[in-house]
């Protein structure tokens, strides 16, 4: 199981304090394994890594995880900036993704001039239009969570086609300050999967 932890000091101090990032104690929480079920207070289990690709970074962070003392479950906490089973970055999936909702022209214009500009990241046609089409199949849960973040936001009509709804929802998450981490932590708390995850 894996929990999100705001990392508010920004991406580059994480990575360059490594296992010393002053990660969140250990929860008091209800384990997560059916069988226990039982509210402990878990204990530091040491590190994993996993790969990061964003347009400043393209290598293994730590990841701090954490045991239950009674059946030996484990959770981790994963920083902000990451999306479970992505490797790209959350703020660089949505600027890809903003880009391409927005584009004129063909959408490998669009990406060979933004992978010009964002040296170090290069996504394909491919896996963009991947990711597109993984944002237009959630898009009435991604309302449901902008929502939830901020009642007063005027959302786009339900008269709009698929894609007009994507191009200004991920314009929303975009736009205020940290939205997009807010959002991605919420949407997964609530439905334990990423805004890209295909859910049903």
């Amino acid at each position: 199981m894996q929990i999100f932890f705001t990392v508010l000091e920004g991406i580059e101090e994480y990575i360059e304090k490594g296992k010393g990032y002053p990660f969140p104690p250990p929860p008091l929480r209800r384990c997560h394994n059916h069988d226990c079920n039982k509210v402990v207070q878990f204990k530091k289990h040491g590190f994993y890594q996993r790969h990061l690709i964003t347009n400043i970074y393209r290598d293994k962070i730590f990841i701090r995880r954490y045991i239950c003392p009674i059946c030996g479950h484990t959770i981790s906490y994963l920083p902000s900036f990451c999306l479970p089973r992505f490797v790209h970055g959350l703020k660089e999936i949505i600027m890809y993704l903003e880009r391409a909702f927005l584009r004129k022209g063909t959408l490998k214009a669009c990406l060979d001039k933004l992978n010009s500009i964002n040296d170090g990241l290069s996504l394909s046609r491919q896996l963009v239009y991947h990711y597109m089409k993984r944002f237009m199949q959630n898009l009435s849960l991604i309302q449901t969570g902008l929502r939830q973040l901020n009642p007063k936001l005027e959302l786009p009509k339900a008269t709009l086609s698929a894609k007009e709804r994507a191009k200004k929802l991920v314009v929303m998450m975009k736009d205020e300050p940290d939205q997009e981490n807010s959002f991605s932590q919420k949407f997964y708390e609530t439905t334990n999967k990423t805004f890209l995850t295909l859910c049903k």
